[in-house]
């Protein structure tokens, strides 16, 4: 038998048209999905939009939840896909060698202990496959099973699990690396 989560219930009232209940999802899960968002766009006025994106998809496609994981997991997947579609097309626009002006930076989203620290996790992440780093974010970070990671990303449990062990594998080596082994953002995306 197949144990569906309880927000399934607030899913399917959602999928009638409740009002309340989307204001109770949105309510549990802006904070968090912002803050991935932010993370992935790197521009705090643009993951506003992509996270816009993610809740007209999701009530687009709230049928679609079939209560195999949270909620904000499923949400997580689809605000994962718009960060990407964003990049995409941003970074098809412009080849970045500059921060842009008024861009807080992630780490003004992601608390860091110290900021030397925080400034070598951001680019060994951004050295890491996409689907690592966001298993490793998801799972790590965000508190995720691997189920909901899986169904985030799109895979399997299985394959979540091996995208988040190589994603933290990679990010162990990139960190015990020197520090000027890592080049920063700003080159890789020049090589883009």
């Amino acid at each position: 038998m197949e144990v569906t989560h309880p927000d399934l219930e607030l899913a399917r009232r959602a999928a009638e048209g409740s009002e309340a209940a989307w204001r109770e999802i949105y309510t549990a899960t802006r904070e968090r999905l912002f803050a991935l968002v932010s993370y992935h766009v790197g521009n705090r006025d643009e993951a506003l939009d992509v996270l816009q994106d993610t809740y007209t998809s999701a009530v687009k496609g709230i049928a679609r939840y079939r209560g195999e994981g949270s909620l904000e997991a499923w949400l997580a997947g689809i605000a994962l896909r718009r960060a990407r579609d964003w990049k995409r097309r941003f970074l098809g626009r412009f080849k970045q060698t500059d921060t842009l002006e008024g861009d807080p930076g992630p780490d003004q989203v992601l608390p860091q202990p110290d900021p030397e620290t925080g400034r070598r996790l951001r680019q060994a992440l951004a050295r890491i496959p996409e689907r690592q780093r966001g298993a490793v974010l998801l799972h790590e970070w965000m508190g995720y099973s691997f189920r909901e990671v899986g169904e985030a990303l799109g895979v399997s449990e299985a394959t979540a699990r091996v995208h988040a062990f190589r994603g933290r594998e990679a990010l162990r080596a990139l960190l015990e690396a020197a520090p000027e082994a890592i080049p920063s953002p700003r080159m890789q995306e020049q090589r883009l």
